[in-house]
């Protein structure tokens, strides 16, 4: 249930056009340690950049968070992108909204993010394909640390069943 469809280490590193192949139209991003650390207030260019090629490639792009509507629309300052505050991931609610403002469906929609009992579990739950990214930094929440402990756990017994596990995961 918690096992992404695919895993990178950066959304920098993920085949938009084998996505894109595969008839993914709407990618849903989360904000926090997915697209930017938590210290980075605002979208940097190469994030700009990045979410302007994907636009230009014919993908709707909706970031979706757990965190604040201040930590959202200050984040998506220079994206403009369609978003979702107070996702309450990993509840489905918000994965539905973001595909209904793109216009896309499950079959044609994927969820980036850095947590499996969140974002993963989100795209789970609303039958999208997920892809996990590793997170940016090791600064979290309280509570996102502690979940991060589950998941490592999680992680290890996923990535055992892969031929070629990434770095530091290795059987």
């Amino acid at each position: 249930m918690l096992a992404p469809d695919y895993y990178y280490e950066t959304v920098f590193d993920i085949p938009y056009k084998d996505l894109w192949k595969q008839k993914i139209r709407g990618i849903i991003f989360d904000i926090d340690n997915t697209l930017v650390g938590y210290e980075h207030k605002i979208a940097p260019p190469k994030i700009v950049a990045l979410i302007n090629n994907l636009r230009r490639m014919g993908f709707s792009v909706c970031l979706l968070t757990n965190n604040t509507n201040n930590r959202l629309t200050r984040f998506n300052e220079h994206l403009a992108l369609d978003g979702f505050a107070n996702a309450l991931k990993p509840l489905a609610r918000g994965v539905r909204q973001a595909m209904e403002k793109m216009g896309t469906h499950p079959e044609h929609t994927a969820i980036v993010g850095d947590q499996l009992l969140t974002d993963i579990w989100a795209g789970r739950n609303a039958r999208i394909t997920t892809i996990l990214v590793k997170p940016l930094t090791e600064k979290d929440f309280i509570l996102v640390k502690a979940k991060r402990l589950v998941e490592r756990a999680l992680l290890r017994r996923y990535f055992a069943t892969l031929e070629n596990p990434p770095e530091g995961y290795k059987k």
